[in-house]
């Protein structure tokens, strides 16, 4: 899980880039075109990138609120990749976000991000 949040968090700083102007080759020909900047997107993946750092070392340090953060940001990703669909850059979040959610949601996803940062229990004497 936190290789794939650390590849969101480049995607969304690139995409960071590339609505503030800044003309990127493959980001620019998926983004709003050219380098017409669009300061509030650049802002939404400027804080989306942080976030996905944030969930990537929280899943690889195993803490306790990785989960939920995790689900959390994936699940905004997709919302906000959906609505308003916007072609191909759309869709690569789309799925990547349901990646992760499908991960996080299932029983090794939900086991190895919560039960690994619960103390372990004491051994009874008997």
């Amino acid at each position: 899980m936190a290789w794939l949040a650390g590849a969101f968090a480049l995607g969304a700083a690139l995409l960071a880039v590339g609505h503030a102007g800044v003309s990127l080759p493959l980001v620019s020909a998926l983004g709003p075109g050219g380098d017409r900047p669009v300061p509030v997107a650049a802002g939404l993946f400027t804080v989306g990138a942080v976030l996905f750092v944030v969930v990537a070392a929280a899943t690889a340090g195993l803490r306790p609120w990785a989960w939920p953060l995790g689900l959390l940001v994936f699940g905004l990703t997709l919302v906000g990749a959906a609505f308003p669909y916007r072609g191909v850059g759309s869709a690569i979040g789309i799925v990547g976000a349901l990646l992760a959610i499908v991960v996080l949601s299932s029983r090794p996803g939900r086991e190895a991000l919560i039960e690994t940062s619960e103390p372990p229990e004491s051994p009874h004497v008997t």
